[in-house]
């Protein structure tokens, strides 16, 4: 062969080389487009197909799809010896047009381990609905602890409603993502009238807008069941829960827009309107969970609804660490210095969220433990989400008001210092002593408001021109305290309640700060012991059997839970001021749940 016929040869195996390649790619390119999913306008969530035109065994399609347990997805082994893959079940034969039908009566859901990316992305409008609350409404009075829990339960249970419809028949549609999108509309709704949630002053603006976003939500729901009605049509046991589920949701919706003339300029103050809301939110709850529990096609058993609630408590468990984070920024911003009970603090607080993070988790029993049991679980999950929500509030609230009262007596011991040496030998030289230890102050932490500059140049006047150590005179320098301490408390971001007259008395103010911190004491401390009480109860409820060890350990725990719930009782008393102004607070509870801890780790311990 000569040269000129060997470099023809080679050139055209190296040419079919190259299209072989590119022939190659092109087709890896195709099959990868061809094996993506296509998104359909409607999607089954039936683990197998409607009808079945003969009783030979077959592997359905949609089984690869699934990324639940199997034996959920597919009870009967699918050996060509079974005649009948569906034998544990009833069936209706009929003809259509000359051909045997199969009619099942009840069908098989795919069921999911794992939480779906949608839920997931539905969560986070629940994270900001929760953060942008928490921002807005700062719980420093008995009406915003109401109102606080009042939006929280709307929320949550509008969680619940969604997330239950979503474990048992959550797809990937163009039709379910549309229904998504309206409820991550309601959230945005619910961000939107947050704001102005205020039980005790129910702009009817905001609350009618609320009653239609909760109408419009329950609508959603109720379309989204219909829709399931209509995959499940062929099934006798599936038409009547379906049915009666989406009619549920319809009748709530039907409530929640009575509701919306209930709101009026007239009722503002006065109205219990709001309350059908929750009275509502808890009965339509109460009859999804009568109709799983009575119709098992709708059980709750193999889907992720243990996970959804799990999810949900790490994401308040976060929201805590946001609070304490935020806490410890405003308190780096004013001051630098960090004392060994400030750092005390700080840790038990981070300490008490890691200890109930591991309690829960470790406590959680991760097998399926009984479908009405596991209902009833997840319902007392609202009343232990509350509760979990008050104490992370608490000790961030905490750890700002351990830092503002070491400022506090830091600035007392200031003024303390300039008399020491010498006394006072007249009224102006007070009132010069004390301007110079005001200015100093106010140098270091700059007031907030420019009415904090009048009260002091007008309580410094009064101490100069009156008798000195005259009572009048004590009383003038005990504004300037007030005023002083009023204006440190604004710093760290701690304000006493609003009131419809301003507050012009620094004294009236001082009062209303010491109040606010009763308050956090008082509720801090009963959400901490509802809280372990309650993680108690989930624990007994998602165990088969309790041992004797088990029972032991629970009662010493309700007790425990008792004497926490006691310490609130003496909020409003002296030992009780001087308790909450001291740096123990967070580490008691801290050392309580710590306690909880070694009884549930004990056995764990001796066996290492």
């Amino acid at each position: 062969m000569s040269s000129h016929e060997r470099h023809l040869s080679s050139s055209s195996v190296s040419s079919m080389t190259s299209l072989k390649k590119v022939h190659s790619h092109v087709s890896i390119h195709q099959g990868d487009e061809e094996s993506q999913p296509k998104l359909k306008l409607f999607e089954s969530p039936l683990a197998h197909d409607r009808r079945a035109y003969s009783t030979t065994p077959s592997i359905p399609s949609s089984i690869q799809s699934i990324s639940g347990p199997i034996n959920v997805a597919r009870k009967q082994s699918y050996d060509e010896s079974i005649e009948n893959q569906y034998d544990d079940r009833k069936a209706d034969t009929f003809t259509k047009d000359g051909a045997e039908e199969e009619m099942f009566e009840t069908p098989e859901f795919r069921r999911y381990e794992e939480t779906t990316n949608m839920e997931l992305f539905y969560d986070l409008f629940f994270v900001a609905n929760l953060t942008t609350f928490n921002d807005v409404h700062e719980v420093n009075e008995i009406d915003a602890l109401k109102s606080y829990a009042g939006f929280f339960c709307i929320l949550w249970f509008l969680w619940l409603q969604v997330s239950l419809f979503d474990v048992r028949f959550v797809t990937d549609s163009i039709l379910e993502r549309i229904g998504k999108a309206c409820q991550f509309g309601v959230m945005i709704g619910l961000a939107i009238v947050g704001p102005d949630f205020n039980s005790s002053d129910q702009r009817p603006g905001a609350f009618r807008s609320l009653a239609i976003i909760l109408m419009f939500s329950r609508l959603v729901l109720s379309f989204q069941y219909s829709v399931i009605l209509y995959h499940v049509w062929h099934y006798k046991n599936s038409k009547i829960p379906l049915f009666l589920i989406a009619v549920a949701n319809a009748i709530a919706a039907l409530i929640y827009f009575g509701t919306f003339f209930g709101f009026t300029e007239e009722t503002a103050k006065t109205g219990k309107v709001f309350v059908v809301w929750y009275i509502t939110a808890v009965l339509e709850t109460a009859v999804n969970i009568a109709i799983s529990s009575k119709w098992k096609v709708l059980s709750f058993r193999g889907s992720h609804l243990v996970q959804r609630m799990t999810l949900l408590t790490l994401i308040i468990l976060g929201e805590g660490i946001i609070g304490i984070s935020k806490s410890i920024a405003d308190i780096a911003e004013q001051e630098e210095s960090w004392t060994a009970s400030l750092i005390l603090t700080v840790v038990s607080a981070v300490g008490i969220i890691y200890f109930l993070y591991m309690l829960y988790f470790d406590w959680l029993n991760r097998s399926q433990f009984g479908s009405i049991r596991q209902q009833i679980w997840a319902f007392l999950h609202f009343p232990f989400h509350l509760a979990l929500v008050f104490l992370v509030e608490g000790a961030a609230q905490f750890v700002r008001w351990r830092k503002v009262v070491e400022v506090i007596n830091q600035v007392s011991k200031e003024y303390v210092d300039q008399f020491k040496i010498s006394p006072a030998v007249n009224s102006l030289d007070l009132k010069t002593r004390l301007a110079n230890v005001t200015e100093t102050i106010f140098n270091k932490f700059p007031p907030e408001f420019t009415q904090t500059f009048s009260d002091t140049q007008k309580a410094l006047f009064n101490i100069g021109n009156t008798t000195f150590k005259s009572t009048e005179q004590l009383g003038n320098i005990t504004t300037l305290f007030s005023t002083v301490q009023d204006s440190l408390f604004d710093n760290f971001g701690i304000d006493p309640p609003e009131s419809d007259a301003a507050i012009t008395d620094p004294n009236e103010e001082w009062n209303e700060n010491v109040g606010v911190l009763a308050l956090v004491f008082t509720y801090f401390h009963l959400a901490s012991a509802l809280t372990l009480i309650l993680m108690s109860t989930l624990h007994f409820l998602s165990r088969p059997t309790m041992t004797r060890a088990d029972k032991i350990r629970l009662a010493i725990n309700i007790v425990l839970s008792a004497i926490l719930a006691c310490l609130a009782g003496i909020s409003y008393t002296q030992a009780g001021f001087e308790f909450a102004q001291s740096a123990w607070v967070l580490p008691v509870v801290a050392g309580f749940i710590f306690g909880y801890a070694i009884r549930v780790y004990e056995g764990f311990v001796v066996s290492v």
